[in-house]
């Protein structure tokens, strides 16, 4: 009987319980897959209510955020107002294809070039459309979005995540919205990780534009904007806030004020071939501020979009990033393989003492590779468990492999070949999700250090987390492993809310296991872990 590994189910079950996986290529179907017609829907909006008759097949957005909303939804649009402003601006990872019609610029659509594309949407921001909105309504059914709210309770990031979701509503997406909102919170969850582990957690910051020929002008974004608020969300703190409410998210100062922000995390966007801190004149009240003598003044490019939808918000995090020169490496540096060794890590054998970090990590666990390659480390071997995957190391995880491929070991369930382990020279053998016996433990010690899995738990049925937080605490990797975690955690808190049918309801996983048998899994097994972790529950009859 092969055994199904968690990380397997995290791709396979969110899909097929939760229907919450995002596209994975870029989106190619016009609109919504509706094998039947919606039923009518009558939709509040910015500019007043519209009633869409049927699930749209032919939607036109007039503003970039939509575009990216739709692209995250895996719905190609069949009209965009000014696609060389969008291709310029948006850098997200799905494309727009080639067929997509341009309908003009944002601020003066070509109604014309609209009517013929024969839309049976429009989506539009209102403070652009207000006065055509009439026009459209003629053409399409129109929904119009505010995406800079007059109510100072509403932030411009509430307000993105409410308008994805609204899209996602009328489209029919509403669990590919989902499976996108959970992936940028894991992207900030991840993030906040890394710059705890950098040691940089709490520092304030200031967000800047500038721009201008005669006169300098600087935009420092405000507490409602969705930018700062992105940035909020990954550990520093915003420190510029205008004393009057900001619409749109930005008090506009001349750079004579930048000398009372003080000391912090400067991050400014100007454009390359007009960087208006290097002019001659405003030179050297740019080298004085403090922020630049410290070196915290970080240019984050003049392409830089501060705005857009959820994929936009997960560019800005990686960009502020690659700004602090943080990434997954340096967090896993804050673990650091030369300051965390020794290490001592118990298990349900006793305890074992790494003394250096781990260079030849053999893993004997059927799903150890996974975290094991999520935390950095390529294994030399791992351990056949089902299959033909390369190296048993499945499509999420291969472009871990930076260092060729591991030795794949063919040893069934309670037959394994000291001999060969010996002959691979491992510094550390992990076998957390192995099922070994003490007698096998002991055999193994003798040739490296061995990592069983934590004790309290029967064999296979340790928790995931703890699997996970036990290979980092091996690999000096403590602070990582946390964060992968938190993320993943992040992403059922999501998928349970997204699907409150899910709560209470009877689930079990079973398999054939010989003629007139089935296997199923107990309540200690980490595959029934993953449902009851959805909110499922083992039915009574087979506790």
């Amino acid at each position: 009987m092969n055994r199904i590994r968690f990380f397997t189910m995290i791709g396979l079950l969110l899909a097929l319980l939760a229907g919450c996986a995002a596209p994975a290529s870029p989106a190619d179907t016009p609109a919504a897959d509706a094998t039947t017609p919606a039923e009518p829907v009558t939709i509040t909006h910015a500019l007043g209510q519209t009633t869409i008759p049927a699930t749209p097949q032919r939607i036109v957005a007039l503003e970039w955020t939509y575009v990216e909303d739709l692209l995250a939804l895996g719905i190609q649009p069949i009209g965009v107002a000014d696609i060389a402003g969008y291709e310029s601006w948006v850098q997200i990872p799905v494309t727009l294809a080639e067929d997509v019609v341009d309908v003009g610029t944002r601020q003066a659509p070509n109604l014309e070039t609209l009517a013929r594309l024969q839309p049976d949407l429009i989506l539009a921001p209102s403070f652009r459309v207000a006065e055509i909105y009439d026009e459209l309504s003629a053409i399409a059914p129109t929904l119009t979005f505010d995406p800079y709210p007059t109510d100072e309770s509403v932030t411009q990031y509430a307000e993105m995540r409410q308008t994805f979701r609204t899209i996602a509503d009328v489209v029919g997406r509403q669990t590919e919205a989902e499976a996108v909102l959970v992936g940028m919170d894991a992207t900030f969850d991840a993030a906040r990780s890394q710059i705890e582990a950098a040691g940089r957690l709490g520092e304030p910051f200031a967000l800047a534009q500038a721009f201008g020929q005669d006169t300098v002008q600087v935009r420092l974004f405000t507490g409602n904007a969705m930018a700062v608020e992105i940035v909020e969300q990954i550990g520093l703190e915003n420190a510029w806030a205008d004393a009057a409410f900001q619409q749109y998210g930005f008090s506009t100062v001349s750079v004579e004020t930048l000398p009372d922000l003080g000391s912090l995390n400067f991050f400014y966007v100007v454009q390359a071939d007009n960087d208006v801190f290097a002019r001659e004149a405003i030179a050297p009240v740019w080298q004085s501020l403090a922020f630049v003598e410290e070196g915290r003044a970080y240019a984050l490019g003049g392409d830089t979009w501060l705005f857009g939808g959820p994929l936009s918000a997960e560019v800005l995090v990686q960009t502020i990033l690659s700004a602090l020169e943080i990434d997954s490496a340096d967090a896993a540096s804050a673990d650091s393989t030369t300051t965390a060794f020794p290490v001592t890590v118990e298990h349900q054998f006793g305890a074992i003492t790494i003394p250096t970090a781990p260079q030849r990590v053999v893993s004997l666990g059927y799903s150890d590779q996974d975290p094991i390659l999520a935390l950095g480390v390529q294994p030399v071997a791992v351990r056949y468990w089902f299959g033909d995957a390369d190296a048993q190391v499945w499509p999420w995880a291969a472009d871990k492999l930076t260092d060729g491929q591991p030795q794949v070991l063919n040893m069934p369930f309670g037959e394994l070949n000291f001999e060969t382990i010996a002959a691979l020279q491992p510094d550390l053998i992990i076998a957390v999700s192995a099922g070994i016996d003490d007698a096998e433990y002991e055999t193994l010690s003798q040739i490296a250090p061995t990592l069983a899995q934590p004790s309290g738990y029967v064999n296979f049925g340790a928790p995931w987390q703890e699997q996970t937080r036990l290979i980092g605490r091996a690999l000096g990797k403590a602070a990582q492993a946390n964060a992968l975690v938190d993320q993943t955690e992040a992403r059922f808190d999501e998928v349970r809310a997204a699907n409150p049918s899910f709560a209470g309801a009877t689930a079990a996983i079973v398999a054939p296991a010989g003629e007139g048998q089935i296997f199923f899994s107990g309540p200690q097994h980490e595959r029934q872990r993953f449902l009851t972790t959805l909110g499922f529950v083992l039915p009574t009859e087979l506790v």
